[in-house]
């Protein structure tokens, strides 16, 4: 993940994007748990909104720290995907979104699991501690992506749970992410 860091004491200079994807995550999970089952189509419209903005987030993120991460291309990859998903979901109909939702979402849990899995893993050989907690929320968040995949009948409470749930675990994921590149950042400048 980390590029000659130690040499050219680079920094993860953008990591509050991190920060913003996290919090508007966990706003997105706290609204889950506010929002009437009855209401799925705004929910749908709202998580429509949030993988538009997210992929934005992303996208600028993985271009800002081209230059220090390896595997930038991932991130850029995964916010053109987030983005276009968004624009496609927007200019459809609101009935059919509410439908397949169940699915779209699944996958795209399913695929921040692997990705956040993939970030811890590059982030413990960075000599900072915590990086197990960011391992343990995206396989938290893969287990109930694979039980809403399997599961996806139940539909109604359970969709705005676990969309609840895998909004919040993701937040937190990606703010813990944001605080170990602004203390690895500290680090380096004190070197």
């Amino acid at each position: 993940m980390l590029h000659e860091i130690h040499l050219n004491k680079k920094l993860f200079k953008y990591w509050w994007i991190s920060l913003l994807v996290g919090i508007l995550s966990i706003m997105a999970g706290i609204f889950c748990f506010s929002t009437p089952i009855d209401s799925l189509s705004i929910l749908s419209l709202f998580f429509v909104l949030i993988l538009i903005i997210g992929g934005i987030f992303n996208i600028i993120s993985a271009i800002m720290n081209r230059k220090w991460n390896n595997y930038w291309g991932w991130d850029l990859a995964r916010g053109i995907i987030e983005l276009l998903l968004g624009i496609w979901l927007y200019m459809l109909p609101v009935f059919l979104i509410t439908t397949t939702i169940v699915y779209i979402f699944g996958f795209w849990m399913l695929f921040h699991s692997i990705s956040g899995i993939c970030e811890s893993c590059e982030l413990s050989r960075i000599p900072l501690t915590g990086w197990g907690w960011l391992l343990a929320c995206s396989i938290l968040s893969l287990i109930c992506s694979f039980l809403f995949l399997t599961t996806p009948i139940y539909g109604g409470l359970f969709m705005l749970f676990y969309i609840g749930i895998s909004f919040i675990l993701y937040g937190i994921f990606r703010i813990i992410l944001a605080f170990k590149m602004r203390s690895f950042n500290k680090a380096i400048q004190q070197d």
